[in-house]
Parts: C-alpha cells; sequence; structure tokens
C-alpha cells in the first residue's frame, strides 16, 4: 500500500510539472552569446571566443535585458568599447517611453520599422530595436562593464520568435554586437560587428524545472 501511494506522489508530482511546462512560456529567461563575426561564412573558422552576452529576462513590467561584455576574451584592447546592440523584435510598436533604463551604462533606444537597416546588413523579419551606447570616453560601455533596461510591456516571445538575416553570412540570427577597437590575434582584421546566432540557452531555472519533470516522469516508469 505504501508504496502505492509513492508511486501515485511520484506520478502526481511528475503530470503536474509537465503540466507546468506546457502551460508555461518556453523559458522565463534565456541568453545568447555573440560568438560569430558577422563575415561571409567561407571566411570563417569557428570556434571564436565570445564577444559578449545578452540576457532577456521576462519581467512583471515586460523583458529586462542585460548586456555583459565577455572582459576574457583577447580580443578588447586598451581603447575598446561596446557601440551599440541591434536586436530582432516581433512584438507591438513601441515608442520611447517603452523602454527604461535600469543600471549600468545608459544607451539611447530606437524602435526601427525598417526592417532592410538592420546592422551588418542583416534584414528583421518585422521590427528591430537599436541601443546605441555613448562614445565619448567618460561614459562608454567598457569590457569590464554591463548595461541593464527593460522593454515595458513586451513578452520574451517578442524576441525569441523572431529573426534576421542576411545571405551569406550566419543566419537567422537574433541580434548583432557592434564593438571598437576589438582585435583577435588569430583574425586579422577582426570584424567590428559580431552576431548572436539563433541558438537560445534557458536560463538554470527553467533548465531546473525540465529536469525535475523529466527525472519525476522517468523515476515513475521505473516503479511501475
Amino acid at each position: 500500500m505504501q508504496s502505492f501511494r509513492l508511486r501515485r506522489l511520484a506520478l502526481m508530482f511528475s503530470l503536474g510539472a509537465a503540466a507546468a511546462l506546457l502551460v508555461a512560456p518556453a523559458a522565463s529567461a534565456v541568453t545568447i552569446s555573440y560568438d560569430l563575426p558577422a563575415t561571409a561564412l567561407p571566411s570563417q573558422s569557428p570556434p571564436y571566443p565570445v564577444v559578449a552576452t545578452l540576457t532577456a529576462v521576462q519581467t512583471a513590467n515586460g523583458v529586462q535585458f542585460t548586456l555583459d561584455p565577455n572582459e576574457a576574451s583577447p580580443g578588447w584592447g586598451a581603447g575598446s568599447f561596446v557601440e551599440r546592440v541591434d536586436i530582432a523584435y516581433a512584438g507591438d510598436p513601441l515608442e520611447a517611453m517603452d523602454f527604461m533604463y535600469v543600471s549600468g551604462t545608459a544607451g539611447a533606444f530606437t524602435f526601427e520599422t525598417n526592417a532592410n537597416n538592420f546592422d551588418a546588413g542583416y534584414q528583421a523579419e518585422l521590427y528591430h530595436i537599436v541601443v546605441d551606447f555613448p562614445s565619448d570616453p567618460s561614459d562608454r560601455l567598457l569590457p569590464d562593464g554591463s548595461a541593464t533596461w527593460t522593454v515595458l510591456g513586451a513578452m520574451l516571445a517578442d524576441f525569441t520568435g523572431t529573426f534576421a538575416t542576411a545571405n551569406n553570412k550566419p543566419s537567422p540570427i537574433h541580434s548583432v554586437i557592434s564593438v571598437s577597437a576589438y582585435s583577435l590575434p588569430s583574425k586579422q582584421p577582426t570584424p567590428a560587428n559580431w552576431v548572436a546566432g539563433a541558438e537560445m540557452i534557458p536560463e538554470p531555472g527553467t533548465a531546473l524545472l525540465l529536469l525535475l519533470g523529466l527525472t519525476g516522469l522517468t523515476a515513475v516508469r521505473r516503479r511501475v
């Protein structure tokens, strides 16, 4: 009897976790890595060190982004800084009041309806968002810095479900980062534009929920 109750509880837990995964968004937070140069595919020889990561988190207010340059990359030099990021977007049209600075280096936000002027020669599926960072030496986004902002009212699916593409370049991609004075020893000249591929990595919390559900289901199958 006790064994039956344990199996039933395990089954209820597993089904509940599986149901949560089905009815919840695919992820509540994802990270993309800028690790491919925005150059012709035949000229590439990956892997490359990650230039920066962009983490998107679904909050009650919207989607919060954190841009974190990878200070450990050998490409950064004494005069290096982040110039801008361009992010594919497919949600409702945005206005200036829909962007909120949170912390770190402050950027200037632009909602672009022209799909053809995506950075580095890419074309967005629908819209895109440009974040320009200061070029003044006292305000730059440096390799050891970061920038956090929120797109108010947006949903994570507005960013994870859309792309930008280009002929003979890594495609589809979610975003392009432009950096200044970035030079890899093994690649000369090193391009200023780097892209984040279509793969988006779920944050640990989302991955843990999936693991719990799958582990529970496996345990029930072994006991029954």
